[in-house]
């Protein structure tokens, strides 16, 4: 593995010139207008040794947005993990680099930013993108700026700084950074959440269940993470708030402007004394043995009013993608649950099954063979016959011939072999039709069979509360 001192995320088109005198592997990226719709936001596109070129979609430039900017944090994350650089420098304030620098300084790496030009000005900005961006700044070690910047391009009220340093320190600033020793690291839950999820992808997954909760007056997030769900509510105007044991997930959504408590998430709900009308638990049931979910459920019927509501989120044990996929990518991951098992339970304690995706999506399971079954071909297909002439024309024949005509003769045999023809073609036809219709029938068993294949991931259950507890 190379070692590099620093890791350097910057545009395409940014001149590298000033880091010639280190060794640093280059993260560029771009911005682009089209790109796939299945719910990433940045896709690698050219590798070399000494860096990698990611397209990133052109909505992920602004600020505004959240955890639905946060394009590069993945790619980001594992070139730390891979290259273990001394030092970060992200140049450039875009939507899609502003929360690196919460990322490097989670995972013990110094962060240095250079803006390359004018700031947006904090006015036009969001409370919660605002308070974002105060977090952010505030992991920097350092933020530098070209001379010519003016002082009104920098909104000092996004940080408690009088002044922005200037691009001459940087060398000394580099080198005192890159004597600086690497952080012990091992791995945590919090080296899995901030390496290997997307969060623009997480975002396009659960805003959908944002739905379950409009008119509710306050949301618990149990076992929130790092918050994505709570943006999604809070930019639906929903208020909300979350639980999440681990205190680096939990202060990173922090910083993102959100309500959230560090706490064990079942402690959490047995030491609380609030009502909610809504909590929403994603992906925190299958983390947990049969006797934690039967607290689980006992301890939020409790904690939900009566008419609220509790949707519960987790892989779908009949989804062969999550059995052979994604389940064991997460650490902690105990056992699946199944959707009927989890609503039995959950009945006991007065959760009334309202609303469910395995019900709304039926699952066919169709017998299918190893190999596939073969096409019928029928009879060999009769060969063409094959006419070879023979020069054996009369004198009368050829006279004919000169004027464009035929005997009675010819033309009868002509006649018998363009009968044959017919014959032959009419039977290769019925054949073609045959074997069409075998080829439909497999192609709509193999299209059922690849039904298993075809069910959601994951299942979404909504219950009602229905009675006191």
């Amino acid at each position: 593995m190379t070692n590099f001192q620093i890791l350097v995320v910057a545009a395409v088109d940014q001149d590298r010139d000033m880091f010639a005198g280190w060794r640093y592997y280059d993260l560029a990226f771009r911005f682009v207008d089209e790109y796939p719709a299945d719910g990433f936001s940045a896709w690698r596109t050219e590798t070399s040794p000494r860096g990698e070129t990611i397209d990133v979609a052109a909505h992920c430039h602004a600020y505004s947005g959240g955890y639905a900017q946060h394009a590069l944090n993945r790619f980001f994350s594992q070139a730390i993990l891979r290259y273990q650089p001394r030092v970060v420098v992200v140049v450039g304030l875009t939507g899609c680099t502003v929360d690196l620098l919460r990322v490097a300084d989670l995972l013990g790496i110094p962060a240095v930013l250079i803006l390359d030009g004018p700031v947006e000005p904090p006015d036009s900005l969001s409370e919660a993108t605002r308070e974002w961006l105060r977090s952010s700044l505030a992991s920097c070690q350092a933020i530098l700026a070209p001379q010519e910047m003016p002082d009104s391009s920098w909104p000092h009220a996004w940080l408690d700084r009088q002044n922005v340093t200037g691009l001459g320190v940087l060398g000394t600033l580099l080198d005192r950074l890159v004597e600086q020793s690497l952080p012990e690291r091992s791995f945590d839950y919090s080296t899995y959440e901030f390496c290997q999820r997307d969060h623009p992808l997480l975002v396009n997954m659960q805003r959908n269940d944002v739905r379950h909760f409009q008119g509710s007056s306050m949301v618990l997030d149990l076992a929130c993470g790092v918050g994505i769900f709570l943006d999604c509510l809070r930019q639906s105007g929903i208020n909300a708030e979350g639980v999440e044991r681990d205190p680096r997930i939990a202060q990173y959504a922090r910083g993102m402007g959100l309500k959230v408590t560090t706490d064990d998430a079942l402690d959490y709900l047995e030491n609380t004394a609030e009502r909610f009308a809504g909590i929403y638990c994603s992906h925190f049931v299958e983390h947990l043995p049969l006797e934690g979910v039967q607290r689980m459920l006992q301890l939020t019927a409790q904690r939900v009013a009566n008419g609220g509501i509790l949707v519960l989120v987790f892989p779908d044990p009949e989804s062969i993608r999550s059995q052979l996929l994604g389940f064991w990518r997460d650490p902690e991951h105990v056992r699946f649950y199944h959707p009927e098992l989890i609503t039995s339970m959950a009945a006991i304690h007065g959760l009334e099954l309202e609303w469910s995706s395995y019900v709304d999506q039926p699952h066919r399971v169709v017998p299918f063979t190893e190999t596939p079954n073969p096409v019928d071909q029928g009879t060999p297909f009769p060969a063409l016959p094959v006419i070879v002439e023979q020069d054996r024309r009369g004198l009368a024949e050829k006279m004919l011939q000169r004027f464009g005509l035929v005997s009675e003769r010819k033309f009868r045999r002509l006649e018998d072999r363009l009968t044959e023809w017919s014959r032959t073609l009419e039977h290769q036809s019925r054949q073609y039709v045959d074997a069409s219709k075998q080829l439909e029938e497999r192609t709509r068993s193999l299209w059922d069979v690849n039904q298993t294949w075809a069910w959601n991931d994951n299942v979404t259950l909504r219950f009602r509360k229905g009675r006191e507890q």
